[in-house]
Formats: C-alpha cells, sequence, structure tokens
C-alpha cells in the first residue's frame, strides 16, 4: 500500500525529507527490519538509509535496538505525531524565548537611551489617547487640573476614574466654578473636587513621574496642543504647583 501525494506533502510539511518518508512507511508495513532490509523495501541507497533512520530516531518516530545487527522498529502513528507534537513545541518554546532575551536586551539598553522625555502633541484624539494610557498606568496618585475647555471630556474619563477608584488610587480634581451641578456630583463618586475660580492652564499628574500638560486653550478654534512628559523633575513641578493651588486661598471645596 502506497502513500498519497496529499499525505506524503502532509509529512514533509511536517519536517520529514523524502528518504525519511519512505524508510518509516517500509517499517509501518514490515515490522521490525535492519538498515539493510529497510535500504532494500524503500529503494533507498544503503549509503543514505542509515542517515534516514537515524532522522527518524531522533524525531521519534522509530525505536532503535541495539543487537547485531542494529534493527528498527516503526513507533504508531498517533505517537509518532504526538512526540513531533511535543518535541516542536519544545523548540519553539526555546525559540522564542531566546528571541525574546535577545529582543529585550536591546530594547533596554538601546531603546530606553532613545526614548525622548519630552512630547508634544497636536490634535483633540493624540492628546485623549495619550491621557488614557497615563490614567492606565496610574498606581496610587492621580492629580487632575480641569480648566473649563476640558469639561465636555470629563464623561469620557469617569470610567476609569472608576477603575482607579477600585484600585486604590487617590485621585484630587482641581476645576473651575463652571462645573455642572451634575458633574461635581459624578465626579465626587471617584475623586476629591475642589474649586479655583483662576485656571492656569490644565493637565494630569500620574505617580509624580507623568505628566500631561494642555498649552493654550483659550482660542477653541486653534488645535488643542499638550506636552507629555515621563521627566521626573517636569512630573515633580507639576505636582508642586498642583499641591501649591490646591491648598492655597480661592481654592475651595463645591
Amino acid at each position: 500500500m502506497s502513500l498519497g501525494d496529499r499525505a506524503e506533502d502532509a509529512l514533509e510539511g511536517l519536517g520529514l525529507n523524502g528518504s525519511e518518508i519512505k524508510a518509516y512507511v517500509v517499517l509501518l508495513r514490515g515490522g521490525t527490519m535492519t538498515a539493510s532490509d529497510v535500504s532494500r523495501e524503500a529503494r533507498i541507497p544503503y549509503s543514505k538509509v542509515y542517515e534516514a533512520l537515524e532522522g527518524l530516531h531522533r524525531r521519534g518516530w522509530v525505536e532503535v535496538q541495539k543487537s547485531r545487527p542494529i534493527v528498527y522498529t516503526a513507533k504508531p502513528p498517533d505517537t509518532a505525531l504526538e512526540e513531533l507534537k511535543s518535541r516542536q513545541e519544545t523548540e519553539r518554546k526555546e525559540r522564542e524565548q531566546l528571541a525574546l532575551d535577545e529582543l529585550m536586551r536591546i530594547y533596554v539598553s538601546r531603546g530606553e537611551q532613545e526614548k525622548p522625555d519630552i512630547w508634544i502633541m497636536r490634535g483633540t484624539n493624540e492628546i485623549l489617547s495619550r491621557v488614557k494610557n497615563l490614567l492606565l498606568n496610574c498606581r496610587s496618585e492621580l492629580l487632575i487640573a480641569l480648566p473649563e475647555q476640558l469639561l465636555p471630556f470629563t464623561e469620557r474619563m469617569e470610567p476609569i476614574l472608576g477603575t482607579l477608584r477600585e484600585k486604590g488610587v487617590r485621585t484630587l480634581v482641581l476645576t473651575g466654578p463652571e462645573l455642572p451641578a451634575g458633574s461635581s456630583e459624578q465626579l465626587s463618586r471617584y475623586a476629591e473636587i475642589r474649586l479655583r475660580k483662576t485656571m492656569y492652564g490644565g493637565g494630569l499628574v500620574s505617580d509624580s513621574r507623568e505628566v500631561v500638560l494642555l498649552l493654550g486653550g483659550g482660542d477653541q478654534s486653534a488645535l488643542p496642543l499638550a506636552i507629555w512628559a515621563s521627566h521626573p523633575g517636569l512630573a515633580g513641578f507639576a505636582k508642586d504647583y498642583f499641591e501649591f493651588l490646591w491648598s492655597s486661598p480661592g481654592t475651595y471645596k463645591p
């Protein structure tokens, strides 16, 4: 009984070469055989049959009995395929780990050096995307200065603020008296709120290490502009200024 073309193609796809396929099929049909028997029945040159049998043994498809002469026995196809799958999975994981280790070494040694400490963002979508990432990365403290022009975006922030509260993040929101009563009540579920008549810009500070600062803001027709920074000095300065406004005269609770 010969092997169909599709099955042969499938075995080649699994990594077996032509001689290995012929040798395995002959062993399945003939049982325990010597290399000479396999060479004759599979019509594989004797000079190449040992290479084919060793390849099958290495992959776990045949068993070898160290007798005189050495004899070979094919393992059942389901067992052979399961062993092949297990070996390939182990080898794949080893290759992945090797690649990951090397790539991470390059990323840490070069990527961090080239990563900018300060990034200028333009446009509402880009700014909101960065704000969302900042919120998601926050672990312990979030400071938000919310000027009037940012009030329409409070609804987009509320689901994440709720998640941060569940994580135990301390959130402070400084905004203007223009904040509607409904928004104030909603935000108070997630944060401590204080109002200040005069707001000098807006932004967010996360864990004293990451900051988004809104630039300008008076001209609604202009493209929104903001600065994102992971620079400890700038984030620390923004936090100090926020805390100064938070505690200074003119700031009051709703």
